[in-house]
């Protein structure tokens, strides 16, 4: 028994195919069934069923392939402890992030993280929150980058800082005209939203029901440029994190204020509570968060001046 022949078990069990399992251990499907039988002749127990239509993990599998996971993760933590002891990142850190901050930050901790550990790869994986909270927790990632607080006893949070959220309206819209728009300005609003399950839907409606605003609340979109997009035809307004406005071009279509009270959302880093990658991933990203500010352009909001995208959290005195 090896740890490959570990990897081969757990990568049918979660695929639930051979060809797919090979492909994704880079090996032939032949040698991946071989030494699957081998394992189980060792083992003396059978741990996958095949059929000519599936591939299932046999009733008295399960266990072995929980225990297969246990044994990898707890193989890749001492790898990773063994870079961390020597003052590098581990060579390759698997890394979820939110479909709300991804395609704003994927960038700027790609170019950071290249420059600071060039020996490190950064392998990206986008999901909504509670898919990528999972999939750290069972050693699948390395560690996610999220923007609400879990309750997951296997995991640790690491605060990255405060990202501010901005009312964006379309040009044409009367508050368009205002620097600063109050809560209650908006009784009378639609506010459009990201479709269930993005945090940001959750925000956003913890903001509405808080302030007793917005006439309705519409779950409609499957992205932040999506319900950019609708504001702008005059659909109704909604919530834009600041990250997803800093260092771009000014909008055509779109006026985004801040208001008052002002709401945000704070960028978190997970890891699993056995690892200690996450304090020095989180001074990495937000190394990185700091270079990309500090190299952006700042563009206007209303009447003021955008500041950073996220203001990194510092320590308490």
């Amino acid at each position: 028994m090896n740890f490959r022949d570990l990897e081969y078990l757990v990568a049918v069990a979660d695929l639930g195919h051979f060809g797919q399992a090979a492909a994704h251990c880079h090996v032939s499907q032949s040698a991946l069934s071989l030494q699957l039988q081998k394992l189980e002749a060792e083992l003396g127990v059978q741990l996958i069923e095949r059929t000519s239509r599936r591939v299932v993990v046999a009733p008295a599998g399960h266990s072995l392939v929980e225990r297969a996971r246990g044994i990898l993760r707890a193989r890749q933590e001492l790898l990773d402890d063994a870079a961390l002891e020597g003052g590098q990142m581990p060579a390759t850190i698997a890394l979820g992030l939110i479909p709300t901050i991804a395609p704003y930050q994927i960038g700027p901790m790609l170019r950071a993280m290249r420059q600071t550990y060039p020996g490190t790869t950064l392998r990206i994986i986008e999901d909504i929150t509670q898919n990528l909270v999972q999939a750290t927790a069972r050693g699948e990632l390395d560690a996610a980058i999220i923007a609400t607080d879990t309750d997951d006893s296997l995991i640790a949070e690491t605060p990255l800082g405060e990202d501010e959220l901005l009312l964006a309206v379309a040009r044409a819209h009367p508050l368009a005209r205002k620097a600063q728009v109050e809560a209650k300005e908006l009784q009378h609003e639609t506010m459009l939203l990201l479709k269930d399950g993005h945090c940001l839907n959750d925000q956003a409606v913890n903001f509405c029901s808080a302030n007793r605003v917005g006439a309705a609340s519409v779950s409609i979109a499957a992205s932040i440029e999506s319900l950019k997009s609708m504001i702008g035809a005059g659909m109704g307004v909604t919530l834009i994190p600041r990250m997803a406005v800093d260092g771009l071009p000014p909008d055509k279509c779109l006026v985004f204020l801040p208001l008052k009270p002002s709401p945000s959302r704070t960028i978190r880093v997970i890891t699993r509570k056995t690892s200690r990658l996450g304090p020095r991933l989180a001074d990495a990203l937000k190394m990185a968060m700091a270079k990309e500010s500090a190299g952006c352009v700042d563009e206007t909001v209303g009447s003021r001046k955008l500041p950073r995208k996220v203001r990194p959290k510092t320590p308490a005195s």
